[in-house]
């Protein structure tokens, strides 16, 4: 039976390792480590053994296929062996036999598939774990604002004590036209401020209390690419689309570091239950230091890109800002956890009609004619910043969602490559979302390297954002959006995730099916048309298997280490109760996780 909609599963993660070398990205500041020298030239060092034909091996499976993901067809090998949270052996039942001893745990597949960890590519670390007790998550489907009045209502009178009440999820199809607007919060029982986040996590909308609170009139100017709602008669609606900065004034809810130890190994735990093992950061908190510790507590079990967050103004001095924040960061970075990356919120959403186009927004997005969406940088900021950060060997990775900041995008990193002679080595620059973008994109982003770090889920007609997008974008862009197959053709690595918390589901499996049907995984929802989009436009299934292992360890920076079952690669391994590369795609969804292994060590057992 197919999984249905998880409903706002609460997770976070991050990660970093039990290993002790420090890991540069590219040309990065590095933080030398005599100790971590040193154990490997004494490794180096270690003579062979001379027992014959004997290999030591801590870990054996076999019995099963293994998926390499090295090429489509590389489907012969049943066993792999690990030493040391390595991959020593992989190949067929008559070569394991050295490597098993009375000492090794021995796995017997059983037929199962064995293939790389998933890596989700554009995660929020750790998302709502940490919040679950002081957030109210909204219910999902059928939105209606009795429902939500009277849920908000027995969340104040359940915390009596808390000084601001925030409210997550907000589903805009909840209100008139689907434009939020905060009259209704009056009859809400409280004297504080009550604040609720939309789906996208773009958009807040406050009661009264709020926005006096934060000194906001109908005159306040919101932040370069944000935008104030108002009425027909200029008067403030409550409506703040990616300007959440100007109620930045109001009380907050502050979290121990313990708290934010338990939301990460909660989140792990779910993120190991769906297969992952890493994860490509798509900005999160400064919880270094707490990730940190757990790594050395031998307590992380997921692998991490981290991004450090970029703010406005953008320009030189918030790169020299975060470049010197990320030179002392290094002092973290691991075989478990990478420090290399910044992101920037160029635009905003579509479904908010804040996503920055080419050509206007339709009428009915509620905007005044002519209104395309705004961006949070210019291009000569945004290409000043990018070409400061590249020179410093650091990646950047640009949220963009409308075609026009998708150009802008590109216009920045092709001008900062100019610059510095050429993209420096090991630098990956990324665009997160990409929506909709120009052909002539297309083949920049193919021929400069930027990474598409896109979500299946949002691939085919969904409950949540697809209507208010072709009502805001028109039906015939609103089919322009999501072009996978052109973007594959064209030659673009794109890398998967599902942006969780946006979106509650993060399930690989889950995308993967959708990304190769271009239809709604879940029960119900399957086999109706009415969430088909773009059938044309489907990856193969061995196409989104890439987008979730060897593409995500690339944009990750972790290519040298993981995203393929060979020799010499970390053992992090998902074990599958079927292939999902034989098995009918719409079946891939169902597919159980019996296993995760990360660095050799089970994290997940069904």
């Amino acid at each position: 039976m197919k999984k249905k909609h998880v409903l706002r599963l609460l997770a976070a993660a991050v990660t970093m390792g039990m290993l002790a070398g420090i890991v540069s990205c590219g040309n990065a500041g590095q933080n030398d480590s005599q100790e971590s020298s040193q154990a490997e030239k004494e490794k180096k060092e270690e003579p062979e053994q001379e027992n014959g034909d004997e290999e030591e091996s801590d870990m054996v499976f076999r019995g099963g296929t293994i998926l390499t993901m090295l090429s489509e067809d590389d489907m012969d090998n049943s066993a792999v062996a690990v030493k040391d949270g390595e991959i020593v052996y992989v190949g067929d039942e008559e070569g394991i036999e050295k490597y098993i001893s009375d000492e090794t745990e021995v796995i017997d597949l059983d037929g199962q598939t064995l293939m790389p960890g998933f890596i989700d590519g554009h995660i929020h670390e750790p998302g709502n774990f940490l919040t679950e007790n002081t957030t109210l998550i909204l219910p999902e489907g059928n939105p209606d604002l009795n429902v939500y009045k009277k849920a908000i209502q027995e969340f104040i009178d359940d915390n009596p004590d808390f000084p601001i009440y925030q409210v997550a999820s907000m589903d805009l199809q909840a209100f008139p036209n689907n434009i939020p607007e905060n009259s209704w919060m009056e009859e809400l029982d409280t004297d504080k401020p009550v604040v609720l986040s939309d789906t996208s996590k773009h958009g807040r909308l406050a009661n009264k209390i709020a926005i006096e609170m934060a000194g906001i009139t109908k005159d306040s100017t919101p932040p370069e690419g944000g935008k104030v709602f108002q009425d027909e008669n200029g008067e403030l609606t409550g409506y703040f689309s990616d300007a959440a900065s100007m109620l930045d004034s109001l009380p907050t809810i502050e979290y121990t570091k313990e708290q934010i130890k338990e939301a990460y190994d909660m989140f792990q735990k779910l993120a190991n239950s769906y297969g992952l093992t890493a994860i490509d950061s798509g900005g999160a908190d400064d919880n270094y230091a707490v990730v940190s510790d757990m790594e050395k507590d031998g307590e992380l079990t997921l692998r991490i890109n981290t991004t450090s967050w970029a703010g406005q103004p953008l320009g030189t001095e918030e790169a020299e800002r975060l470049i010197k924040l990320l030179d002392d960061y290094q002092k973290y970075a691991s075989d478990f956890m990478r420090v290399c990356q910044v992101k920037f919120s160029l635009d905003g959403v579509p479904e908010g009609a804040t996503s920055a186009l080419l050509e206007p927004y339709t009428k009915e997005a509620g905007q005044e004619e002519g209104y395309a969406g705004t961006q949070k940088a210019t291009e000569e900021d945004l290409t000043a910043f990018v070409t400061a950060m590249n020179a410093a060997g650091y990646s950047v990775e640009t949220h963009a969602m409308g075609d026009a900041s998708v150009q802008r995008s590109m216009n920045a990193f092709e001008a900062a490559a100019e610059a510095n002679g050429g993209t420096p080595d090991g630098v990956i620059n990324k665009i997160a979302h990409v929506n909709l973008l120009t052909t002539e994109d297309m083949t920049r982003m193919a021929d400069e390297g930027v990474i598409a770090a896109m979500q299946p889920l949002w691939f085919y007609y969904d409950p949540f954002f697809s209507a208010q997008e072709e009502s805001n974008l028109g039906k015939e862009r609103f089919e322009q959006e999501y072009h996978i197959r052109d973007m594959i053709d064209e030659g673009i690595i794109i890398t998967g995730s599902n942006d969780y918390p946006v979106t509650a589901d993060f399930a690989p499996l889950h995308a993967i099916e959708a990304g190769a049907t271009q239809q709604s995984p879940y029960e119900g929802e399957d086999d109706d048309p009415a969430y088909i989009r773009n059938p044309e436009q489907s990856a193969t299934v061995y196409e989104m298997l890439q987008m979730y292992t060897v593409n995500a360890a690339y944009g990750a920076h972790m290519d040298d280490i993981v995203g393929t079952v060979e020799e010499g690669k970390k053992a992090d391994f998902v074990i599958l109760g079927d292939n999902p590369l034989t098995c009918d795609v719409k079946a891939i969804s169902d597919i159980t996780v019996e296993y995760t292994i990360s660095d050799g060590r089970i994290v997940y057992q069904k």
